[in-house]
């Protein structure tokens, strides 16, 4: 937002600027909006609702065929203005490589395939494929499909709708590839995510179908080819599958994909991409300060939308989900190579809606994190707690960070990780005690048993070896025990043995702790 302004401030005059900064910052209402913070002036807005959904409604289903493709042009009755058009085409007994090159009519709509929902049925070698043009110009009445290879028996049904959503109205799209021989056909099926939308469903069928099976909700617009090819005008989200009754029964492929309806987007959606993130929020802001260069795409750019983005965008109707984690950085300190150090963190939801958090994505070496299971749904103020740990393989310093994909404002959530792997040196016991004053003294025994205890267990440990007693000083004898382990306590006594091998009893008790690392 800040570059947007800048790069406006650069073109404007002193007094053009002032009024900018007034209008940012005027007595009014401050909304907060994720991270970022605006000053609104609250008089002499337009106060308008949010749009309702609109229903789609069938404009006309036409069938084009059977024929040759390319060279089949598809007469159809002219389109009207701001209208979803959907092309279904399908070829038996073709090469299954086969593709769709490009979808035109003669009024210059833009048509595009609705998404990976082309099928393919490798036993009747049957393709079949679905394509879409959004907000329609109006007076089309011929449509051209190009193949990638001649297909001598295709056909293709086209739709028309009102209602749909002039801007991505593509919700979601399913495919079922080399279905096994039945009477019974369920085209592929799709979970919708809006309310009101549209579902269409194209089968291509070895066998026959002769009509939507009973109950099932779906309208049977042609049996073209033998095939199915049908649609489903929905008012509530949920998984919709076409079922056709097969005579005779047959392998088939199915392609099925669903559209919006208009105004089944948020309010806050502004650039009317399905999610709404801080891409709205700049598209907000350049509206706001500049309408007469705007940067909105779609045509958006007038005073009555900006008003309505200031009014019910940003005047808390937005669902604007909203993810913090803490800390912001995880420091592991000194951790010895092969071994292991853990942290907690915590993730916490806010903004003004529930956060779904997607994906967790972990770089550096010998970081992982362990938690929270994913997808999660944060509720506002609601947190979840996860493991970091940090694992060195080498010595040195590592950095590394955990990003959070979810459809939060600021996505994705950064937290950076550091740690430095060390070799640590090795430890040892060093022991030393007074001679004995007999003169026959060969050597002296040192016993040793591990014990984190602050009272000496009972004895006898174990040997640890011998010290010579011309080894030793007139005043003192010593013995440094290199076998000890980071972290743990031992018990150590000593003995004399004479030339005999007499020896004679413990010395007094004395306890030694090894520092970690």
């Amino acid at each position: 937002m800040l570059r947007s302004l800048l790069k406006r401030q650069k073109q404007m005059s002193q007094q053009e600027v002032l009024g900018i900064l007034s209008f940012l910052l005027p007595c009014g209402s401050t909304q907060s909006i994720g991270r970022l913070v605006l000053a609104l002036p609250m008089a002499g807005l337009l106060a308008i609702s949010a749009p309702a959904q609109a229903q789609i409604s069938l404009v006309h289903a036409t069938t084009c065929g059977p024929g040759a493709f390319p060279g089949s042009v598809c007469t159809i009755p002219a389109t009207g203005s701001g209208n979803l058009i959907v092309v279904g085409w399908q070829a038996g007994g073709a090469d299954t490589t086969t593709v769709i090159n490009s979808v035109a009519d003669n009024a210059g709509n833009a048509y595009v395939e609705a998404g990976a929902v082309r099928s393919i049925d490798t036993a009747a070698g049957s393709v079949a494929d679905l394509w879409y043009a959004p907000n329609s110009v109006a007076g089309a009445t011929a449509v051209t499909i190009t193949p990638s290879i001649n297909a001598a028996n295709g056909g293709a049904v086209i739709w028309e709708f009102s209602g749909a959503a002039v801007v991505s109205p593509l919700d979601q799209t399913a495919v079922l590839n080399s279905q096994g021989s039945n009477t019974v056909l369920s085209g592929a099926a799709v979970t919708t995510t809006v309310a009101s939308g549209l579902v269409l469903s194209l089968a291509a069928v070895s066998g026959g179908a002769i009509g939507i099976s009973a109950g099932n909700p779906f309208t049977n617009d042609s049996g073209l080819n033998g095939n199915g090819w049908a649609h489903l005008i929905t008012s509530s989200a949920g998984s919709y599958s076409a079922q056709w009754n097969l005579s005779p029964a047959g392998t088939y492929a199915s392609s099925t994909v669903s559209f919006r309806a208009a105004g089944s987007y948020s309010t806050c959606d502004l650039n009317q991409d399905g999610a709404v993130d801080i891409l709205d929020v700049q598209l907000a802001t350049d509206m706001a300060m500049a309408p007469a260069n705007c940067t909105a795409p779609f045509g958006q750019c007038n005073l009555p939308f900006v008003q309505a983005v200031l009014s019910t965008a940003m005047a808390g109707t937005c669902i604007l989900p909203v993810l913090a984690a803490a800390p912001a950085s995880i420091s592991f300190g000194n951790v010895a190579v092969g071994g292991s150090s853990n942290q907690v963190a915590t993730l916490t939801g806010a903004g003004t809606s529930s956060t779904t958090i997607s994906q967790a994505t972990v770089s550096g070496a010998g970081f992982s994190i362990s938690g929270p299971p994913l997808p999660l749904i944060l509720p506002v103020g609601q947190s979840a707690s996860f493991n970091v740990t940090f694992s060195p393989a080498t010595a040195g310093s590592a950095g590394g960070s955990i990003a959070f994909v979810s459809n939060a404002l600021d996505t994705p959530v950064s937290q950076a990780l550091s740690g430095i792997g060390i070799v640590p040196a090795p430890h040892s016991v060093a022991l030393s005690w007074t001679p004995s004053t007999s003169s026959n003294v060969a050597s002296y025994n040192t016993y040793r048993i591990m014990s984190s205890n602050q009272t000496p267990p009972a004895t006898p440990y174990t040997n640890m070896g011998s010290v010579l007693a011309a080894a030793c000083s007139p005043t003192v004898c010593a013995y440094t025990d290199t076998g000890v382990q980071a972290g743990q306590g031992y018990w150590y006594y000593s003995t004399a043995v004479d030339t005999a091998n007499n020896e004679s009893a413990p010395s007094n008790i004395v306890m030694a702790v090894v520092p970690t690392p």
